[in-house]
């Protein structure tokens, strides 16, 4: 075919390096090269792609920029005798937490490439155009794409020498140790050697497996504070690098520089040691196979999968499989259907580039769930399932800039929910989200002075412990009696009385000021075994509609009132429960700011809050007690700092305002926005705070009342720990006029049986309730 005009005439462009290239799937929708027929429009000028598909995107691309030439690319799927398929359509073994490989899938595929003009409507071949442009072509298809630029192909976790690693102080021993058995015991396996002095201990019992352990290495560090030991089993002398190291002041596993050296001084020679143990690695790695969620009924058969509107799965980036339970589970709800359904894209005067921009990606991840378009069985896995879609923007888009969601790590479920619901927010507004929040009111009553307080603040969840240190995993526990339990009056000991200015008995209690339309509410099943975190399956019972209209607000009953107001903004903090803090490592700021919280009351107390605070953005601040509000106006210096690089004043504001004065932040987010003119939106981040306080006020003049809820979905966990394993999501749906629980597992999604539900009971970790109506 012969080549148009437009597309003879089109000026080359040169791919400068770092230029970002999308071609993986639609800027404002989730049609990629394999799931449209007509494939997607990559622009020749900007290197964003588009899709021809029902929603005519290229065209709105065209009619905002005047870009008219793209390179159109199509992936057709090979016979099967030519692709390599799994057989059963199950996904593959996923990585704990440790790594990530990245699956060929171009393998299934031929990739048919075309130069397409928007305004001629019309294609021409590759050999029909010139030389120049076939170099640009090529350039854009050897390229990365903006997905991959912002990932790495195959992760693996990566560890780091620490200060007691790099800098070991030895002692010399008169014979060599036994390396036989533990020198406290007589265990013979999950040995540790101290680098230190060469004393030999068994390591920690291994949750969740059958290597044995008594913590003689650990107990060793607690009476002479050698921390750094070396597990005697993983050596191999295939090489050091591969050994597993731990440093117990640190209680991270670490990168000991010169190992083989020090293992010589207790007449241990590497080169000449074999493995004769699986590393913490490959334990990890063999729990993980065993943590996933049935796809078959009580009698072996597979579960019913379903397609349609709201029954789109959402692929598995390489654990991502807590972003995906938390975001099936959240449009899942009232609020976020009726605010999307009929949502249109931000203007594009003011959002050039979707991939930035929260609330863009929000509405291509309704469309994504609820279109339909993509609710179809995959021709990949064999007719059975879907394909699902790929959430990679969202995800690089939402984790941008935290130390966790940046990275390819599994992550907590209830810890991204948090996060998630702050980013929209900060950068979308209140109105979202307003639904899910709610006043919850703090008392504390000095039992010397009858006087105290009552705070309120702004949540989105209540976190409720339902296990402590005595808790059986063989248990059941009842949700409304944990519910009552975490509203219960407490005596709090020792509390340091502002009124008295003396240590007293208080009495702490709070309940809902007013009532969210949904509620989320978080399982915490963590439990210390051998000071680690681990999760503990207690089979949870949840009744399907549950009351809290009884948990109401407490206030100040006769005889009681409240402490006298002064100017003093000096706050002591409990010096015990400072010590207690500190010495489990939490920072000065951080604990001082969850001892005033908790009416500086205990080391217990301080904790849970700081559990429950983690994502806020002031967490590391200095405590500020003044009533004054704080400005969030950047610095002058910081300003001009990012001047002398060359950004002007308007556009520096705008990026240290976004990353909450933070200049390293700044110029990350600087870089990755140079398109943008500095104008911040009057919701922006900068009056979140303001507008929250006004929300508080709003929703105590109108939601008061109505307690009554609805389970609508549960996000599940299996694994150890928050941090590995993996998650799914159970969701009450309408499907054929009945009431069913669906199960989201990924891009599987299929219809729940009796049997299937039975796993909801030791695994459900957030679950989401919506309010009755009266």
């Amino acid at each position: 075919m012969t080549c148009c005009d437009h597309i003879s005439a089109f000026p080359i462009h040169k791919l400068g390096p770092g230029t970002q290239v999308h071609k993986e799937d639609c800027m404002y929708c989730f049609d990629t090269p394999e799931n449209c027929p007509k494939g997607i429009d990559v622009c020749l000028e900007c290197y964003r792609s588009f899709s021809r598909g029902p929603l005519s995107h290229t065209e709105l691309h065209v009619n905002h920029t005047h870009h008219s030439i793209f390179l159109n690319i199509v992936k057709q799927l090979k016979p099967e005798d030519e692709r390599k398929r799994n057989s059963d359509g199950e996904r593959s073994a996923k990585m704990a937490k440790l790594m990530i490989t990245d699956s060929p899938e171009d393998d299934n595929y031929n990739t048919l490439t075309s130069i397409y003009c928007a305004l001629c409507d019309m294609s021409c071949n590759m050999p029909e155009v010139s030389e120049d442009l076939q170099h640009q072509v090529d350039d854009i298809m050897n390229a990365n794409s903006s997905t991959r630029s912002e990932e790495i192909k195959a992760w693996e976790q990566e560890i780091f020498p620490c200060s007691h690693s790099s800098d070991i102080q030895q002692t010399t021993t008169d014979s060599p140790p036994d390396l036989s058995k533990c020198g406290a015991c007589e265990l013979k396996q999950n040995l540790w050697i101290c680098l230190h002095c060469g004393s030999i201990g068994c390591g920690r019992e291994q949750f969740g497996s059958s290597i044995p352990g008594n913590s003689h290495a650990l107990a060793h560090y607690e009476l002479t504070g050698h921390p750094v030991a070396v597990k005697l089993g993983s050596l191999s002398a295939a090489g050091s690098e591969i050994c597993d190291s731990y440093c117990y002041k640190c209680n991270d596993e670490v990168k000991v520089p010169n190992v083989s050296a020090c293992l010589l001084k207790f007449g241990i020679d590497v080169s000449k040691a074999v493995k004769t143990e699986k590393g913490l690695v490959e334990i990890n790695l063999d729990q993980n196979l065993n943590w996933d969620f049935k796809l078959d009924g009580a009698n072996g058969e597979k579960l019913q999968p379903v397609f349609g509107s709201g029954l789109t799965g959402l692929k598995n980036l390489g654990n991502s499989c807590y972003l995906n339970s938390v975001v099936q589970s959240l449009f899942s709800l009232k609020e976020y259907k009726s605010y999307f359904q009929n949502k249109p894209f931000p203007p594009f005067a003011r959002v050039k580039d979707p991939s930035k921009d929260v609330c863009c990606q929000l509405v291509k991840m309704y469309d994504g769930l609820y279109s339909g378009r993509y609710s179809v069985p995959s021709q990949l896995s064999g007719d059975v399932y879907q394909a699902g879609i790929k959430p990679s923007t969202f995800k690089h888009l939402i984790g941008e800039n935290h130390p966790e969601f940046q990275t390819q790590r599994q992550q907590d479920a209830y810890e991204f929910y948090l996060h998630l619901l702050d980013k929209i927010d900060n950068e979308v507004g209140l109105a979202l989200n307003e639904g899910l929040k709610f006043v919850l009111d703090n008392k504390i009553l000095c039992s010397k002075c009858n006087k105290g307080r009552i705070d309120s603040e702004l949540v989105d969840s209540l976190s409720v412990p339902i296990v402590d240190e005595n808790t059986s995993d063989t248990e059941k526990v009842d949700m409304l009696e944990k519910i009552e339990d975490f509203f219960a009056v407490e005596a709090i000991e020792d509390y340091q009385c502002e009124e008295c200015k003396e240590k007293t008995v208080a009495f702490k209690s709070s309940g809902f000021k007013t009532y969210p339309n949904s509620l989320v509410l978080n399982a915490r099943r963590i439990q210390l075994k051998n000071w680690v975190p681990v999760k503990v399956d207690v089979e949870l019972q949840v009744p399907d509609v549950i009351d809290l209209s009884s948990f109401g607000a407490p206030r100040l009953e006769d005889g009681e009132q409240e402490f006298t107001k002064t100017n003093s903004t000096t706050f002591v903090p409990n010096a015990d429960a400072m010590e207690m803090l500190s010495s489990m490592g939490f920072p000065e700021n951080r604990a001082t700011k969850a001892l005033y919280n908790t009416g500086n009351r205990s080391a217990e107390d301080a904790m849970n809050w700081l559990f429950e605070h983690l994502e806020d953005a002031d967490i590391d601040a200095p405590l500020e007690i003044s009533e004054s509000k704080v400005s969030n106006e950047p610095s002058n210096e910081a300003i001009a700092s990012l001047g002398a690089m060359g950004f002007s004043s308007q556009v520096s504001r705008k990026a240290l305002i976004l990353s909450k004065g933070d200049v390293n932040a700044a110029v990350e987010w600087l870089f990755s926005n140079p398109e943008d003119d500095g104008v911040i939106e009057v919701d922006n981040t900068y009056s979140t705070a303001e507008k929250k306080q006004q929300l508080m006020e709003k929703l105590t003049l109108e939601n008061t009342t109505g307690g009554n809820y609805k389970l609508k979905a549960i996000v599940c966990h299996k694994g150890s720990s928050p941090h590995t394993g993996h998650y799914v999501s159970y969701i009450r749906l309408n499907i054929d006029n009945e009431e069913k629980w669906v199960l989201f597992n990924d891009e599987k999604v299929v219809l729940c049986d009796e049997s299937s539900m039975k796993e909801v009971g030791t695994n459900g970790y957030l679950y989401f309730f919506e309010k009755i109506a009266h």
